[in-house]
Parts: structure tokens; sequence; C-alpha cells
């Protein structure tokens, strides 16, 4: 009886560190989660919107007028402006634009929260959705 209840505590307790691992790394990825670091001399006190974040996902909308682009990653989609500053790399062309973008592209894309709004700092297609759309395996065995 001893030995069920001394697992039972360690069985909960292992599981607990490992929601409160999971819960920790979600939140780190959140451009919304409240952490924020302090300001730097020169800088506004927007701490957490300075941090340059990362997202991997398939393009599932362009809107050129509003000049964003929407991406769908692992949990979530998100909608992420893009600016004349922003870097995109189409088939190492580095200096290609948003119409060279597809609906269905793999994207891989670093981009910062500034308030309530994602800015893309570099998009890179690491894959055309016309390619792989087409049912034969990518890449070499």
């Amino acid at each position: 009886m001893r030995r069920t209840r001394c697992s039972y505590w360690l069985g909960a307790g292992l599981g607990a560190a490992a929601l409160l691992l999971v819960a920790t790394a979600w939140a780190d990825n959140d451009p919304n989660s409240g952490a924020s670091t302090p300001a730097q001399p020169g800088q506004s006190d927007t701490g957490k919107d300075q941090r340059e974040q990362r997202l991997t996902g398939r393009i599932t909308a362009i809107d050129t007028a509003a000049q964003t682009v929407t991406v769908k990653g692992t949990l979530m989609s998100k909608v992420i402006k893009v600016g004349s500053d922003a870097q995109i790399a189409v088939e190492g062309n580095t200096s290609a634009a948003l119409s060279d973008l597809k609906v269905g592209d793999r994207v891989e894309l670093s981009y910062r929260a500034e308030g309530d709004t994602l800015t893309a700092l570099r998009i890179t297609r690491t894959s055309s959705g016309s390619k792989e759309s087409s049912g034969a395996p990518s890449g070499s065995y």
C-alpha cells in the first residue's frame, strides 16, 4: 500500500512538472503572454514587442491590398503584415516581392509584435505549394 501511494505521488509530480514545462514553452512563443523586458535607454517601454519571433507553416491567404499574409503554423494561424522593408526570399532570389508568394507555399518567417500587429522581418519560401500538391515525394534518398 505504501509503495502504491509513493508511486501515485511520484507520477502526479512528474505530470505536473511536464505540464509546467509545456505551459512555459507555450508562453515563451506567445507574443501576448505579458512577459516583458525592461526598456533600454532610447527605446520605448515595449520590451516584449521588440523580440524577434519565428514561425514556420503554410500560407493560407495573401491580401495584397492590405499587404498581409496568413500563415498556418502547428497550433494556429497568424496574420502577418508585410511592410516594404521586409526581406522576401524565393528560390534563391533574395529580392522577391509579396506577389512572388502563393497560397499553399511553405514558408519560414521571422516577425516582431508591434502592439497588436505582427510585422514580418524576413519571409523565406522553403517549398512551393504547387510542387507538393502533385503527390510525388520530394527530396533525395
